[in-house]
This record gives C-alpha cells, structure tokens and sequence, in this order.
C-alpha cells in the first residue's frame, strides 16, 4: 500500500540551500530527511521509502540523476544553477518528473511538490485498480505500474522482457487499456509459433484502421527468415501501437546476430523488465488474496489457506511464477474441504523446500499436479471433466487420493455436481 505521510528527501551539498528548503518544506507539513550527496543518500536511507526526493543536479562525487534509478518508483525533482534547455531535456529523460532552476521561486517549489506527490499516489492507486492481476506494493511492481501509466499515453514501443509466467500479455494489455486506442483492436501475434503465410495474414490486419495496438509476444522466438518481414512491415506504422514480449535477453541475442539490431532497437523504445515472483515474493500474500477471493465468489464459501501452507508458499522458489500461483490456488480451492483451511498436500508442497524440482519449460521434471485448468474454465467443470475422464480405469479410492480429497467429499461431490458412478465390471 502507499503511505499517507509524506516523506520527502532533499540532496543538497550547499548548507544554507538545504536548510532553507528544509524550513520551507516543514512548514507544509511535509517530513523531511537530507543528504549532502548521492552515495550519502544511498548509505543513509532506503531510496524506496521516501514520497518523493528533491537533488541538486552538481554534486560531489556525482550527479543527482544518479538517483533515478535506484530510487525506482519514487519520483525524483532535479534542480540547478546551470539552467538551459538542453539540460531540462537531459534530466527529464533520464527520468527525473520534474526540472526547476536556481535559484528558485518558494512557490514554484511547493506547487511542484505537491502537484508530484498527488500525481505520484493516484498513478499508482489508479493502476492498481485497472489491473487486478499486477497488484503489490514491492519496489519492483509499483515501479512498472508507473511505466504503464507514463508510456501509455505515447506511441512509443515498449519492450516487456521477463520469464514465463510472470505477466508480460497482462502488462501489455494494461498499457493498451490506459492508451488512446483502447477502444480498438489489441491484435496478438505469438511469434513462437507462427509461420510465414500466417504472418504476412496478420500483419495485412494492420492496414485496417480498427487496429489499436499490436502485441508481438515471444518475439526472441521470431524466426529469423521472419525478422526482416516483421520490421519492414511495423516500419511505417502510424495508427497502431507497438508492444512486444521476450522471455530472453533481445539485446543478448543481437549482439549474437540470432536477433536483428535493427529490429530490437525498433522495439526497445520503453523497456519493461519484469521480475519472477521470487523477486517479488512480498506481493504473494496479496496476489494469493486477489486469487482466493475469485475462487470464494464462485464456490460459494470462504477458502482460505493453512499457516502450514502459507509457509511452504513461502519457502517454495515458484519456478512458474504467477501463472503457477494461479493454479495452485485453483487446486486447492477446488480440492480442499469446504470450510477448512487449503493445506500443502493439496497444493502439492509437501516435501522440502531443496527438494523442490524445476518445473520452467524445458528445465527438467514436472511437479505432480492435478490442476492446471484452463482461463475461462469453472472449478465445478474441471471437476466434473476430471472425474468423467479417469473415472472408469480408477477406482474411487485412488480417484479420491489423485484428487487430494477424501472418498466421502468425492460422493458428495458426485451427488452435487450429478455425476453417477459408471458400472466398470
């Protein structure tokens, strides 16, 4: 969640300025931490804790742009003497939200604060509501709720790199949804699969008007032959936007000549990288939350999670990251008892955490486990097709024990969902 103070760093090495912004900004109430440098700032504080942080551009030891990155989500406002065009453009395309010359009016500085500050909490509070799916509070999650709602208003490429699984279509459909052409076609082409005839097919649609934005997913799975179609056919784009996806590093590739340079430097405009879910293992309670809530509406009661299962969650890498969250909460809310807690066994995280096998496509064994339902497929109607499919070669009792339950919530659940027991004598 975003907090309702307001904290705010100021990195200034000239006493008397920091200490007269200091003041100012007190007086409206606002908290304020100081640094004399950048390696100070970064020494002294967590970057990521902080509303907003207000630099100096000239510091020792380095310039206050190099608080951009670090500071992730947090927006940063740069202020100088050497005022000119030229560095404005510089900074703000750094990163840096706002630009503001010494020496400076009060006024000046508290409106840009303020304007930052509400601009900053209601980009984040916005996008969290729009995209159900990217919800957390982690540094690196609220960093491309930001992303998502600077470029979606641009024409610019964006370039959403990351492993499966970790939301790379949601992230772009989020940035289609908040653009100008949300109204129009979202056209999807998986690169990994698709042939010759079918792209020419496909990018022929791009000629139609109604098309809004064009999503290339898997593009690092491109065929080479295909690259050079592909660019000569988004070179001359005008009415549509550009998304594409990559589980691989694009530039890595180039460099090996296995992707085109011209075509990664066509799509890597605004650059996207999204972390596993280990790397952001602090949003999986809220994740688990948001999952578990669609689950109750549609089973009719409250599912909820064992402390033992809230810790092997915990101690588990998720190798199929969010995807794989997904369906385990699926799995256990349709397999564990009604009004008892969801317990490792039936999320299939009983063993150790080091025991844990790779599950990543083409990474090894596959972790045991019933469900893996489908979007768009009821918990009853996975049920019920499972039952149907491997009823009449299993017998009750090992159907119970594949499905994690006990034989008398199997009957139950026959009785239910009408499902008779088929005659295999």
């Amino acid at each position: 969640m975003i907090s309702n103070s307001k904290n705010i760093l100021i990195v200034e090495d000239e006493d008397i300025i920091r200490s007269s912004l200091r003041k100012l900004l007190e007086r409206h109430h606002y908290t304020i931490s100081e640094a004399v440098s950048v390696k100070a700032a970064r020494e002294s504080f967590n970057l990521n804790t902080f509303d907003l942080i207000i630099s100096d551009l000239r510091l020792p030891g380095g310039p206050g742009t190099d608080l951009i990155i670090p500071a992730g989500c947090v927006p940063v406002i740069i202020m100088t003497s050497y005022a000119s065009l030229r560095s404005a453009v510089e900074t703000m395309r750094q990163g840096a939200v706002d630009y503001i010359s010494k020496p400076f009016d009060y006024d000046e500085i508290i409106n840009s604060v303020k304007r930052v500050i509400n601009e900053s909490s209601q980009e984040i509070d916005l996008a969290i509501e729009d995209n159900k799916l990217l919800i957390g509070s982690s540094p690196h999650i609220l960093t491309i709720l930001r992303t998502i709602h600077r470029a979606a208003p641009s024409s610019a490429a964006v370039l959403i790199q990351g492993a499966g699984g970790t939301g790379k279509r949601v992230i772009a459909q989020a940035i289609h949804n908040a653009s100008a052409n949300a109204e129009r076609v979202f056209l999807t082409i998986n690169c990994a699969s698709t042939k010759a005839g079918q792209l020419t097919e496909y990018l022929d649609e791009l000629k139609m008007e109604d098309v809004g934005t064009l999503f290339l997913a898997n593009v690092c799975e491109l065929d080479a032959n295909l690259q050079q179609l592909a660019l000569s056919a988004i070179h001359h784009k005008n009415h549509y936007r550009l998304i594409a996806s990559s589980s691989s590093d694009l530039q890595a590739l180039s460099q090996t000549g296995l992707f085109r340079k011209d075509l990664f430097y066509r799509l890597n405009v605004v650059n996207i990288q999204v972390p596993t879910l280990r790397e952001r293992a602090m949003d999986i309670a809220n994740l688990s939350d948001y999952f578990l809530e669609q689950y109750e509406k549609e089973l009719g009661y409250q599912v909820t999670l064992s402390a033992q299962a809230i810790e092997a969650m915990s101690a588990y890498h998720w190798p199929g990251n969010v995807r794989e969250l997904q369906n385990m909460l699926y799995r256990g809310s349709l397999l564990s008892e009604p009004g008892e807690p969801i317990s490792p066994k039936v999320l299939g995280l009983e063993q150790p955490p080091d025991e844990y096998e790779d599950i990543t496509p083409g990474g090894g064994a596959q972790v045991d486990t019933v469900i893996n339902a489908p979007v768009g497929c009821s918990l009853s109607d996975y049920f019920t097709s499972f039952v149907l499919e491997n009823q009449v070669n299993m017998s009750e009792t090992a159907l119970a024990k594949q499905l994690g339950i006990s034989r008398k919530s199997l009957w139950e659940r026959r009785s239910k969902l009408g499902i008779s027991r088929k005659n295999t004598k």
